[in-house]
């Protein structure tokens, strides 16, 4: 399951063995004995901290000085947190740097307001670790088999937060495929979604193919989930014969709001350090990231914990982010559109925000 591209690694190696005549010097001086921080957008229990935390440990022994790190976890609203954390809060001096899901990064674009008013294009971009598949999966004994099945009726899925990569999904898919997917909010990161389909909430769920192999192997392994459809450039090869997303729209609108949707799947895991971080520690920051993506140990522990790794550096990501900026109006617009369609149901049975908009309705 886990993929790596041989000759991206091979090219990899080779810049790693140029880089690493450059001199430390004044740059070992600074790291040494320093901490630096993650700030990762998403649970403890999601892919986003789960490729988070392997890269955080294994980057700090390629940066001149080798700082320790601690990860902060800010889970919710599709990682938005992590994302203004780091813009307003974040040390420019090459200590604080992010990651976070899909959701984070297309949010400015679609609903563009005052308190999500960063610029995903004015962050330092470190490189993001692969290109992702979002899946829509559901539990084998609900009766839904495909997607026709999810058109001709509703079909609760798991959501957290509403601006969540895996609620976004779900209401993109109902405007561009006509699915009657019917998002139930207020889980707790991904471990509470999938408690969620277990307990029988939910029938399922739209999320990381590769979040998914590595935190529940065993549903694919046993069967317990089946997948319905794919979101991605090319389909996973691990699923050929569940049909895209893309091939499914009912009209033009839907296939160019899908094509949006799938930019910031080519980018996925991706690690940013804070607008106007210092150009130096900028260098020593991407020096590291080639090093460490051709560390044996970084590439052992990925493939044992079944991570995909397919790699884009810092120019590569941050030129996805423009082609997402330059998206034409009409079809942000359609996007934004569907994300006001259905806003989800809050699930008063986990959520402290659901249970208190219970009792002011009943006060009212």
């Amino acid at each position: 399951m886990t993929q790596f591209r041989a000759t991206a690694l091979g090219a990899i190696a080779a810049a790693a063995l140029v880089a690493g005549f450059a001199p430390a010097g004044q740059a070992a001086e600074f790291f040494k004995d320093k901490t630096l921080t993650l700030w990762v957008g998403g649970g403890v229990s999601g892919g986003v901290n789960a490729y988070g935390r392997v890269f955080a440990r294994n980057v700090t022994r390629h940066l001149p000085g080798n700082p320790d790190y601690v990860a902060r976890n800010l889970p919710g609203a599709g990682g938005v947190g992590a994302v203004i954390t780091l813009n307003t809060r974040g040390k420019r001096d090459g200590t604080h740097f992010g990651t976070w899901a899909q959701g984070a990064i297309t949010e400015p674009v679609m609903r563009p307001n005052k308190k999500f008013n960063y610029d995903m294009r004015k962050f330092i971009w470190i490189g993001s670790l692969n290109s992702s598949v979002q899946t829509c999966y559901v539990r084998s004994d609900t009766g839904i088999n495909n997607v026709q099945d999810a058109r001709d009726r509703k079909v609760k899925m798991a959501g957290t937060g509403a601006r969540s990569a895996s609620t976004q999904r779900t209401m993109i898919l109902n405007a561009a495929i006509g699915t009657r997917f019917v998002p139930i909010l207020g889980y707790r990161g991904s471990g509470g979604a999938h408690l969620a389909i277990e307990r029988g909430e939910v029938a399922g769920r739209c999320s990381s193919y590769d979040a998914l192999v590595v935190g529940n192997p065993h549903w694919i392994k046993e069967k317990y989930i089946k997948f319905i459809l794919q979101m991605g450039f090319e389909k996973h090869p691990d699923i050929p014969n569940v049909p895209r997303a893309r091939d499914l729209v009912i009209n033009d609108t839907g296939r160019k709001i899908i094509e949006f949707m799938n930019l910031p799947l080519a980018i996925s895991n991706a690690f940013a350090l804070p607008p106007g971080t210092d150009s130096a520690r900028v260098k020593e920051w991407r020096t590291a990231w080639t090093k460490t993506l051709a560390d044996p140990k970084f590439i052992a522990e990925a493939k044992k914990r079944r991570m995909a790794i397919s790699p884009r550096n810092g120019d590569e990501v941050a030129a996805i982010m423009r082609d997402i900026y330059a998206t034409p109006p009409a079809v942000v617009k359609a996007a934004a559109k569907a994300l006001k369609a259905e806003k989800g149901r809050c699930n008063p049975k986990v959520s402290k925000k659901c249970r208190g908009k219970r009792k002011k309705k009943k006060k009212k």
